[in-house]
């Protein structure tokens, strides 16, 4: 019976830390991966598609999952577009970006 008990603590001991390793990281480091990402995903939008990107929120996956920050936000001046853009913190570049068609659509041609 105690061998049992001991295993089912182990188990959950485990899965208790499975579940707190998304925090492997220290606020301030998701602090200043998040505003790298920022200042990037700017400059990308910027240079793509001659706006001001203004970040509203972001997400991060857990690098289990992928290494990526999604971060969410919109066009200067037009706070109602929503723009979204898929940053790979590993590689430091910008996936991809995402937001209203006429939006991608106006992206300037034969970048990258």
């Amino acid at each position: 019976m105690r061998k049992k008990l001991l295993i089912w603590l182990s188990i959950l001991l485990v899965i208790a830390i499975a579940i707190g390793g998304y925090r492997y990281k220290s606020n301030l480091e998701k602090k200043e991966m998040v505003e790298e990402a920022t200042i990037i995903g700017q400059e990308y939008i910027k240079k793509h598609y001659d706006v001001n990107f203004i970040l509203r929120d972001y997400d991060i996956n857990h690098p289990a999952i992928s290494a990526r920050i999604f971060l969410h936000g919109y066009i200067k001046g037009q706070e109602s577009v929503s723009i979204n853009i898929i940053y790979n913190y590993k590689a430091k570049e910008v996936i991809n970006v995402g937001g209203p068609a006429w939006f991608i659509d106006s992206e300037k041609p034969g970048l990258d």
